[in-house]
Parts: structure tokens; sequence; C-alpha cells
């Protein structure tokens, strides 16, 4: 079996085998793709992206009938749901992909995969913790016709998150770890996959350029630090009772010393992405460069997860076979010469027939009565648009007015709150607030370094604000610390001692305008009808052989 790991700039292939959990490995290339042919993980040229396959496997001398692939995009929607428990596995995908739908917009043009990362209390009742992936259809319809242009057997495609869990999974070393930070680096990309409890639990993936970076020579370094800072934030803002201590890289490593000093600072474990003991056949190849593809092997366990978005899809009926569409295209190709020979002649026939009649159409336009209808119909379509076009924007201001928020003591209270967690001690002090436009900003400081994210926790909490944005916290030692805005009465962090401070945006919540008001009532009364409409279904009655069966 062949296994691909693919990304816009390389294609990563290893041949081999995998039975009873163990992947025995027995060659594998690197081939690098030229810029443009794919673009965010779609193929944009398929032909010459088979013509590029082909052509190294054959040179290889690496060719086999079965294939699986894992494939990395910025196209590619992660999210955490959480799901009420389901009957069946089918049930489940149901429900995700409909929450998916509603909480992020996805639809149908999407292929939709999930793990299950535990469990979570929702309101006293046991809910499941999804991560969620949302792969755009056509990217994963590409990469179909990609094999089955090359009549190989497609018969996986897996985002790459789920294909190196494979890894970690399969490596009980790793287990003693958690919670570990997994730190894909390529000059193209970053791939950050976080795992608690020996499960996936958020993965992030983003492109890097050298021209985002102070230092373009040494963008990768800087841009592998700025992210690892920010899932760090992140998950300390999510368990602070158990933050990361371990990061684990693989991929292009050759920064991994550096890294390593660095995050030292913050006493934090690094080393390199092991091979596990159920992978034989590795020394012939880097296997750091290789394992999102050797874990692309790995079957996946069915019972936490479903992660083959071609099996998702032909649940949902939305595949077509490989063969079919190639079958399809040379069918297409021979069908069409044979019926442009018989139809040529009937054409050529027909537009002698209709020059005719096309004639005394135009002349019928360009007569002055009808022109003069037109020209009426016109002018009173332009009012009537004028007249829509004022009415909107009336509408619109209207309702920008009724939704602005409101500024009061409440609000302020509201915030202020936040400085202290439920244990009632104090996580941060505010210094200073600002106003503008509906947005609120605000710069605290903190005496340790897990205030901010405790801080930004106690906001989450709340549930009052939105769109709050906490890009980490920053160590500074003064001299001396100066008295507090917001609170004076709060104690003030003793002079020379270090703080950590950070600065948070967020909005507060608009009001309802009349019009979601309205809507709100509509969806409420359409539950109860659709509600009572059920309670009267099931109290009804049947009569079955003499005897009354409630239904």
């Amino acid at each position: 079996m062949l296994s691909f790991d693919i990304t816009d700039r390389h294609i990563r292939i290893v041949k081999g085998s995998e039975s009873h959990g163990k992947v025995r490995l027995s060659s594998a290339t690197t081939v690098d793709l030229k810029e443009g042919i794919i673009v965010n993980g779609h193929v944009k040229d398929i032909p010459q992206m088979a013509t590029i396959i082909s052509d190294e496997l054959k040179g290889r001398k690496m060719q086999d009938s079965e294939a699986v692939v894992s494939i990395s995009s910025n196209l590619i929607i992660f999210r955490e749901l959480h799901i009420p428990k389901a009957k069946g596995q089918q049930q489940l995908l149901t429900m995700v992909q409909n929450q998916m739908q509603h909480t992020m917009g996805v639809g149908d043009d999407y292929s939709i995969s999930y793990t299950i990362a535990g469990e979570v209390d929702e309101d006293g009742t046991k809910a499941l913790r999804i991560l969620a992936t949302a792969c755009p259809f056509e990217v994963v319809k590409a990469f179909r016709k990609v094999f089955s242009m090359l009549s190989i057997n497609l018969r996986s495609v897996a985002v790459a998150c789920n294909t190196i869990s494979r890894i970690v999974y399969s490596d009980k070393k790793m287990a003693m770890k958690m919670p570990l930070l997994l730190v894909q680096i390529d000059s193209n990309f970053l791939s950050l996959n976080l795992f608690e409890n020996n499960t996936l639990v958020f993965s992030r993936f983003t492109s890097i350029d050298p021209a985002d970076y102070d230092d373009p020579d040494d963008y990768v370094f800087e841009a592998v630090n700025e992210n690892i800072f920010r899932m760090i934030q992140f998950q300390r803002s999510q368990n602070s009772d158990d933050p990361i201590q371990n990061i684990v890289f693989y991929g292009e490593t050759t920064e991994y010393i550096r890294l390593t000093k660095e995050l030292e600072k913050q006493d934090i474990t690094t080393s390199l992405l092991g091979i596990p003991a159920s992978v034989g056949g590795y020394e012939n190849f880097d296997f750091q460069n290789y394992a999102n593809a050797i874990g692309a092997m790995f079957k996946s366990n069915r019972d936490i997860e479903r992660i083959n978005l071609l099996e998702i899809d032909a649940s949902q009926g939305k595949v077509e076979s490989g063969a079919s569409f190639a079958v399809g295209w040379i069918g297409s190709a021979l069908l069409s010469a044979l019926i442009i020979g018989g139809f040529y002649v009937f054409f050529m026939i027909r537009i002698d027939q209709m020059d005719g009649q096309i004639t005394d159409i135009n002349n019928w336009i360009a007569s002055p009565e009808t022109t003069s209808k037109i020209q009426m119909v016109d002018d009173a379509q332009a009012r009537a648009d004028k007249i829509t076009n004022y009415n909107t924007e009336i509408l619109t201001a209207s309702d920008n007015y009724i939704s602005k928020p409101k500024l009061t003591w409440e609000v302020f209270e509201n915030i202020v709150a936040n400085e202290t967690g439920p244990d009632n001690e104090q996580d941060a002090f505010i210094l200073t607030l600002a106003y503008e436009n509906g947005m609120w900003t605000i710069e605290c400081s903190s005496e340790d370094s897990y205030g901010p994210s405790r801080f930004v926790q106690n906001m989450v909490e709340q549930d009052i604000f939105r769109e709050i944005v906490y890009e980490g916290y920053e160590r500074v030692d003064p001299e001396e610390n100066s008295a507090l805005i917001v609170d004076p009465e709060a104690p003030v962090i003793p002079a020379g001692e270090p703080t950590y401070d950070f600065t948070l945006t967020f909005i507060q919540e608009p009001n309802p305008t009349p019009s979601e008001i309205k809507a709100a009532e509509e969806a409420a009364a359409a539950a109860e009808a659709a509600a009572a409409a059920g309670t009267t279904e099931a109290a009804t009655t049947t009569e079955t052989n003499g005897e009354e069966v409630t239904a």
C-alpha cells in the first residue's frame, strides 16, 4: 500500500503494509512541487498532478494498487463541539454536521470528520466533547480524480491532524507526557496539535511567510515561537490546573536546539517525535519528514472517531466513484466525437432557417413603438428601485440605533468583577479601560504568570461579552508600580516585583432589533407547535387485532 502526505509544495510518499496495528515500511520518496499546482490543499492541475506522481512511482519502482492520503490546508475548519450522546455513529455524525452548519455555516459543500475528545458537563448533563474538522468537498473530490487517473484505489483521505494522532496513540511513552503540544515545522506552514489524556483536543494549521516577520532570514524560528506562545496561553485559559510541560517537534527540525533553549526559559521540556515500536523499516529514510504519511497507514478507532472523508462522503451520497469518473471522462470524449459529426449537418440547416426569423425579431425590437414601451418599463423600475433602496436604508439606520449597546454602571461592574475568580483569589488588576465604537480595551496586570489566563477564563465563563481577544502577557520588571486606576482600594503590587501585563479587547452584546425579536418569537412558536404536534402524535392510539395499542 502507498501512503501520501500532500501539501502545497511537497508530496511525501511511503510504501509498506499494515497488519494488526503494526506498520512495516519498504521505501520512501519526496517530490517537490512548483507553486500553483496545489493551492491551499486544493489540486488546481489534476492531469499534471497525476503525471508527477506516476513518473515518481515508476522511477522509484514503487507502484501499487492501493493508497491512502493525508492532507493539510488553510481551508480546513477546526471546531470544538459539545454534542449530546447519540445512539449510533451515523446519528452522531448527523448531529455533528447539523451543529457545524448551525455554528459555522458549513453546508453540503464540506466533508466533515470528527474525533471524540472526552466528555463535558452541560447543565448537569453529560455531553460528548467533539473535535470536528470540515474540509471543502472540492478538495477531497480533486484527490479522488487524481488517483482515478492513476488507476489506484484510493482507500482513505484524512486531515493531517488525525493521521499524526495515530503515531501519538501507538507510542505508550507519549501518554506519559500529556498534556503535550505536537508541532510540525515546515518552511511554508506550521501545524500545532494539542493532546490531553492521550486524546487530540485542539488543532491549528497556519501558513507562514518571510514577509510577515521582522527578520525574513529567521522567519521560521520567529513563527514557531509566536505560535507556540499563543497555544500555551490558549491552553492555560482552558485548563490552568494542568498546563503544557512538554512540546514535541517533527518535520523540518533544523531549529530544534534554538527552540529548546528558548522554551527552557519557561520550564518547558522539548523532544523530537520518537519512532514507536509499532513502526519498522524506517532505517533508510528520515522518519520525521514522513510521520504524517506513516500515521495515515494505521487503522482508525471507529469507536471514537470518523476521520476518513471518503467514507463519510459515501455515507452521505456525495461521492462519485473513481471508476465512474475515469470511464465518464473517456466516454464523454468518444461520444462527443460521434455526436459532433451528426449534429453538424442538422445545425447548418437550422441556422439558415433561423437567420430570417432573427431579422424579423430585431426589426420589431427596433421599432419606435416597442422602444417607447421598453423605456416606460425601465423608468418605472428605476423609481421602484429607488423607493426600495430608501426604505432599506431607513430600516438599517433604525436597527443600527436600536442595537447599539448602552453604557451603564452595571456593565462597568461586570468587567471589574473578573479581577477575582470563583475562589475569590485576586487574579489580576485592571489598570485602564477605554471604550470606542462598541469596542472595549482594558490593560491589566497580574502578580503571577497564570493570572492573565485565569482572568480571561473568568470573562469567558461570565458569558456577557463577545469577541474576546487575548494575545498573551508580557513580563515586566518595573522599578516602581504605580497605584491602580480602576480600583484604588485594591492591594498594590509590591515595588520591584515582576508583573505580567496583558491587554484584552472585547465588545458588548448588541441589543436585539425588532426584526430579530420577531424572528426569535416565530422560531419559539414554531418549536412549541412542533413539540405539541409530537405530543399529540405520541398519544394517538390504534387498534390492532381487537386490542388498543398506544403508539
